[in-house]
């Protein structure tokens, strides 16, 4: 891209990384992000109330780097939200901590933005920072969801991660960017209200990637830029609280950008497989997932009053119907063909074998 674009007509990209007791992770990720390729850049870090030196570290070692530090823990939402104001970029790039990135890692996604005007978010190739030849966890090769909200990833199914032997190599249109590497249009990000400040954690870049798809726009992957994280640094797997957000967001999620028709559809699915959940979570040794869902579901029912007006906001800004969807919400249901027809990758899921 750098040899056919004029320096002039690149946009300023902003790459804020969010930052939470980080400074294990702070320093080899701030040096792999000094060998980018891409200019013009910035970079800024917002900090959600570290008590580990971070920012000591930050202001003796990188005085060049923009700070932001927020008055509480805002969670992955609010923090975003506070410190996107302060930005001069015309693209942004919310960046956890805990990633390394390889020198091109911006180069295919900038390009997608500005020869496609339509594209409202990209997300580079994920790879794990401890095994680096296999797909990340929470990002892979871009995400999508089945019609009843549970999300995967292509290169992820549940638990089975799969090796990265350039099986999902095409920029192909997704449902959702991870937040780990999340590459907006600042235009589209402010037009969809960017993220839920309520999510706090977890799936909060999924509800603004449906709100994009919702207005007209679409996702991509840039699969030629890798960036390679370090799943569960922030908040494991096995945490209740990553559980709890998990389920509880998810379920906010359809609720504010289904349709009705849709919701009534799939909801009660949604509701029954949560409870298939609750009951064998336990004879899996599992009970703090048990708890979670049942957390959510309360969680919901007390505060419906605060759903509904973001579903209706939502809804206004709707231009799509959600059949037309179908390409990024996947018409079947991801679980019962990964336990029950055995097709654990996205590939098998998608041919049906």
């Amino acid at each position: 891209m750098a040899q056919t674009e004029s320096a002039s007509a690149l946009p300023l990209v902003s790459v804020i990384i969010l930052n939470y007791n980080g400074l294990a992770f702070l320093p080899r990720c701030l040096e792999t992000l000094r060998r980018t390729t891409y200019s013009p850049l910035e970079l800024i870090v917002v900090d959600n109330c570290s008590t580990d030196g971070s920012v000591s570290y930050l202001r003796e070692h990188h005085p060049d780097v923009k700070i932001h530090i927020t008055s509480a823990n805002l969670g992955y939402s609010g923090a975003y939200n506070a410190v996107i104001p302060v930005a001069d970029g015309e693209v942004l790039v919310l960046l956890n901590f805990d990633v390394e990135v390889e020198p091109t890692w911006l180069d295919q996604a900038i390009q997608i933005l500005v020869e496609n005007p339509r594209t409202a978010a990209v997300q580079p190739k994920l790879r794990s920072l401890q095994r680096r030849s296999f797909f990340e966890y929470s990002g892979g090769s871009g995400g999508f969801i089945d019609r009843y909200g549970y999300p995967i990833v292509r290169g992820r199914i549940f638990d089975t991660i799969e090796e990265d032997a350039g099986q999902y190599d095409d920029s192909a249109v997704i449902h959702w960017a991870c937040g780990a590497a999340f590459v907006v249009r600042r235009s589209a990000y402010e037009a969809a209200g960017g993220l839920d400040n309520d999510f706090f954690l977890h799936m909060e870049e999924l509800d603004l990637c449906w709100r994009f798809w919702l207005m007209g726009d679409e996702v991509r992957v840039a699969p030629r830029g890798v960036v390679y994280h370090h799943a569960g640094a922030a908040l494991s797997a096995e945490r209740y609280a990553k559980m709890y957000f998990n389920h509880r967001n998810g379920l906010v999620m359809m609720l504010k950008n289904y349709s009705a028709g849709s919701l009534w559809r799939c909801l009660p699915v949604r509701w029954m497989l949560d409870w298939v959940t609750v009951l064998s979570s336990p004879f899996r040794r599992e009970p703090k997932r048990s708890a979670a869902v049942l957390a959510a579901h309360i969680y919901v029912l007390f505060h419906w009053f605060a759903i509904v007006p973001k579903r209706r906001a939502v809804q206004r800004l709707r231009r799509r119907k959600d059949r037309e969807l179908s390409n990024v919400i996947l018409p079947f249901s991801v679980v019962r063909r990964y336990y029950f027809n055995k097709q654990r990758t996205y590939s098998q899921l998608i041919s049906g074998t």
